[in-house]
């Protein structure tokens, strides 16, 4: 399906989502828009497939090899580019890169064999509101949270529950029916820093409304990132950066997103924790890495950074 009346822009029919289904669908279109913008007239000697996997096993989510798009059999004149979003297994898709004359993947990290193969921007969930940002020390909350307990934040929740020492890790218990319980044990721990939300919920989508979330990161001074569902990349570093707040995340890949990034990156939930308690203490180095974070978020990873990104290993390829 050819999108935003474009002739050389499409949607995989193959794919998993609809456009308008995709949780970064407005990230992705003004990506476009940006990218039209950069190239000018070269625009039209590219053809570019937006492509959706989401068909995850999660019991072995590392499992199988990538599924090649239709797009790759597709015979143009034009060089074809795949921007490929939503397989949060990760998967090489090395295996067809010589059908195309670049692929740009989300959730891959460093893990590509293939020259042409590259990582991309997740970017942000389209509900999730843009506020005018907001000094600092003007805002409200302190540290926030609120988020899917999941069984990879297991060792997460046991930091701030005060029976944690005696709860079992994820590693040792992963029934869905000890996280059930953990929740009834307890979900709300806002008063374990002050002025702050870290609340659990019971779902992706439970808890604040997409509009609330934004208003609520806007006007946070810390954001914890703990692992997402299967990675440690999610949306919620991307929109908690385009909101300027400091970011404490568990590691992330070495990607152009992150390398020598503001981002703090730590261990352990116990070290997490002590690091924000001490960031409050530092409201001039609050604001330092608020200004960091902000500026990073313009020069790579918006939308516009985005684009010049993949323009520029388009190029880098064309002098290969």
């Amino acid at each position: 399906m050819k999108l935003f009346g474009l002739t050389n822009v499409s949607m995989e029919d193959k794919s998993d989502y609809r456009f308008e289904e995709l949780n970064e669908s407005k990230f992705i279109k003004k990506v476009i828009d940006e990218l039209r913008g950069v190239l000018l007239q070269r625009f039209d000697e590219f053809e570019f497939f937006i492509y959706s996997n989401h068909r995850v096993n999660k019991k072995d989510p590392d499992s199988g090899t990538d599924i090649m798009p239709p797009s790759g059999d597709y015979k143009s004149n034009k060089k074809k580019i795949l921007l490929y979003f939503s397989d949060e297994r990760a998967l090489d898709p090395s295996v067809f890169s010589d059908k195309y004359f670049a692929i740009f993947k989300s959730y891959i990290g460093m893990k590509a064999v293939a020259s042409n193969v590259f990582p991309m921007a997740l970017g942000y969930v389209n509900a999730v509101p843009e506020f005018p940002n907001k000094p600092i020390n003007k805002r409200k909350y302190n540290v926030f949270f609120r988020g899917n307990l999941n069984m990879n934040r297991i060792n997460f929740y046991r930091v701030f529950s005060k029976w944690g020492f005696i709860l079992p890790s994820e590693n040792l218990l992963t029934h869905d029916y000890y996280r059930k319980f953990l929740l009834k044990l307890g979900s709300d721990f806002s008063s374990f820093f002050s002025k702050s939300i870290v609340i659990f919920n019971n779902g992706f989508k439970a808890g604040f409304s997409p509009e609330k979330y934004g208003e609520v990161l806007s006007d946070s001074k810390i954001v914890l990132c703990p692992k997402g569902y299967f990675m440690t990349e999610c949306f919620r570093h991307f929109e908690a950066m385009r909101a300027g707040c400091v970011i404490i995340s568990e590691p992330l890949p070495d990607t152009p997103f992150y390398a020598n990034s503001p981002l703090i990156q730590i261990e352990d939930w116990e070290e997490g924790c002590e690091v924000a308690r001490e960031l409050l203490k530092d409201e001039k180095k609050l604001e330092e890495i608020h200004q960091k974070t902000l500026l990073w978020w313009e020069e790579k990873c918006s939308e516009r950074a985005t684009a010049q990104y993949i323009v520029t290993k388009i190029e880098e390829l064309e002098l290969t």
